[in-house]
Order: structure tokens, then C-alpha cells, then sequence
């Protein structure tokens, strides 16, 4: 591919003409152009009652063709103990028999920054309707995070950070002038957390099912007259999943009692309000905080602040 050809597919996809589609919570149905490498640093922070949670990733993505981008994303957090808490099970005894049972979690403990999973994702875009001003676009994408071994101790499973597992979807992106709107639709299965010696647990996470929607706005500039020329975009976007309870167990199958609220089934919406910056129609500087909007989720606390800065590098034959 000559070099030429990719400035101008670089151009094109970064310019503020469709930057209010780059949401920094959800994917576009829109691919990174072939032969781009883009490269993403994000931050997630909540306090926890006393203790401020941290998770970093490092995000290397690349236009694989015009219509599939994949990416590989390495996470680091302090969310979780190297086993479950020790005062998660408790138990009582009924004559001759012991009955466990889960407890409340103590929330605020301090946990050190651990590896937190390998995050593979990629995206197919199927679907492609363009006019000068307007598009509608539709991806397939399939995710999968290695070495998820988290202790993750609610049952709401999350392959970016908490639990290993695999999931995949269809994103449906419509852009029109000055506004985009994308929905995300999908699954996830996690892998089941299992705990040896000395207490021998079993934690399996039911699967959940994802659905997100995402507004963007270009706020500025009202005319467009250089490449070079910064613009601003705002987002609200609505993150939401659905889950039965854990189940947990010892691994000799005796079933534990779910008494914990964070193992129990449940839904939820969040909303988190965006803004973004984005230079030279490359780099992407953005802020997001998100709050409860319908029911909440146990996995965090709220407000929770995301940062994240991006930028893409091209190659190719002179």
C-alpha cells in the first residue's frame, strides 16, 4: 500500500467530520484503516469507601484490512486480593452437619497492583452506507481476556479487568452532520474462579448480557477550515448489563449458601458524561465520569473517572 493512499485513509477517518464517533466508553461500528497502528492509554479510578481503585491498560490496536481491526490490551489494578477475602464464608452447624454460607464483602481493604488479564478484541464491519454527510455502518466483534485469574468476588463477571472469559456482539453505528449514536448489543461468559488449598472454593459467574448506547456531538468547531485545527466532542453514553447470581461451592460440590448481595442477580444502567479533544485529527485526550442511572453496579463504586489518551501511527512504502 503506498504511503499516500494511507495519509488519505487517515485523514479521512480521523477528521472532525465523524471524531464525534470515536465515544470513549463504547467501540463504532467504524474500523481503523489497513495498516494503521493505534496505540491507547486508559485509566478507570472510583473510592472505594477508604480506598482510592485503580486499573491502567495499555491498548495496541491495528487495521488488520479496511474492515477488521484487532487489538491485544494488557491490564494492571489494585481491585482484588490475591485469594477471596477470608471473612467471605462463614459457617454454622446444624447437629452433625457444618452449613457454609456466603457473608457481606468488606468493602476498602487494601489490595496490591496485580496483573489483571490479557484483553483481545476484534471487530469485523459487515455493513457500510456512506453520503457525504451521513453513514450507517454494522460490526461483528468477538472478545476474549487471557490470564484472568482476578478473585473476583461479585457475580457480575467483566472481561476488562475482573474476570477471564469470551464474549461477542454487533455494534450499529449512525452518524448524521453534527451527531453519532452507536448501540452495542452482546454476551459474555466468564471463566469460573476456583480457589485450592486451604479452602478449596469454587466461584462460577453466570453469563451477562451487554447493551450500551452511546450520543455523540461535535461542539467544535461550527466550521471546519484545517486538519490541523483541534475540535471538542461531547458524549452521553448508557452502559448496562444483566446477570443471574453466582454460584459457589467447596470443591468436594457442596453447595454455599448465596447471602452476599454482590453474588445475587441483577441489572443495571449507568450513564457517563464524556467530553474529548482531539489534535491534528490524530491524538484523542478524554474524560468520562459515570454515575448510577438505573439500579447500580456492585463491581464499583460511583463516581467513576476514566481517562484516556490515543494516538495512531501509519506505515507503509514510499
Amino acid at each position: 500500500m503506498k504511503k499516500s493512499a494511507l495519509l488519505i485513509g487517515l485523514v479521512f477517518f480521523f477528521s472532525p467530520v465523524i471524531g464525534q464517533e470515536l465515544f470513549p466508553m463504547n467501540e463504532p461500528a467504524s474500523t481503523v484503516p489497513k495498516g494503521v497502528l493505534g496505540v491507547k492509554v486508559l485509566t478507570e479510578s472510583y473510592n472505594e469507601i477508604r480506598r482510592i481503585r485503580n486499573q491502567a491498560s495499555l491498548r495496541v490496536q491495528y487495521g488488520l484490512t479496511g474492515k477488521l481491526t484487532v487489538w491485544a490490551q494488557p491490564m494492571i489494578s489494585n481491585h482484588h486480593a490475591k485469594s477471596l477475602p477470608a471473612d467471605m464464608v462463614n459457617h454454622q452447624h446444624a447437629g452433625p452437619n457444618t452449613v457454609f454460607f456466603s457473608t457481606a464483602i468488606d468493602y476498602g481493604a487494601n489490595y496490591p497492583y496485580s496483573f489483571a488479564g490479557l484483553h483481545l478484541y476484534s471487530k469485523y464491519r459487515f455493513l457500510n452506507f456512506d453520503s457525504d454527510d451521513a453513514h450507517f455502518r454494522m460490526a461483528f466483534y468477538g472478545e476474549y481476556t487471557a490470564f484472568g485469574t482476578q478473585a473476583h468476588d461479585e457475580a457480575e463477571g467483566h472481561l476488562q479487568g475482573d474476570t477471564g472469559g469470551a464474549g461477542a456482539g454487533l455494534i450499529a453505528t449512525w452518524l448524521k452532520n453534527r451527531w453519532a449514536v452507536s448501540f452495542t448489543g452482546g454476551a459474555i461468559v466468564s471463566n469460573p474462579y476456583t480457589e485450592t488449598l486451604p479452602r478449596n472454593f469454587r466461584l462460577e459467574y453466570s453469563p451477562g448480557f451487554t447493551y450500551n448506547l452511546s450520543i455523540g456531538y461535535l461542539a467544535y468547531p461550527k466550521k471546519y477550515q484545517s486538519y490541523q485545527q483541534s475540535n471538542y466532542n461531547l458524549y452521553l453514553e448508557l452502559m448496562g448489563k444483566s446477570f443471574d447470581a453466582a454460584s459457589f461451592s467447596r470443591l468436594d460440590n457442596e453447595r454455599i449458601e448465596i447471602d452476599s448481595y454482590a453474588l445475587q442477580s441483577g441489572s443495571y444502567l449507568d450513564i457517563y458524561i464524556g467530553v474529548q479533544r482531539i489534535i491534528r485529527s490524530n491524538d484523542r485526550l478524554e474524560l468520562s465520569i459515570g454515575f448510577p442511572f438505573i439500579n447500580k453496579s456492585y463491581r464499583h463504586f460511583y463516581p467513576v473517572l476514566n481517562l484516556g489518551w490515543q494516538r495512531y501511527f501509519f506505515f507503509g512504502k514510499k
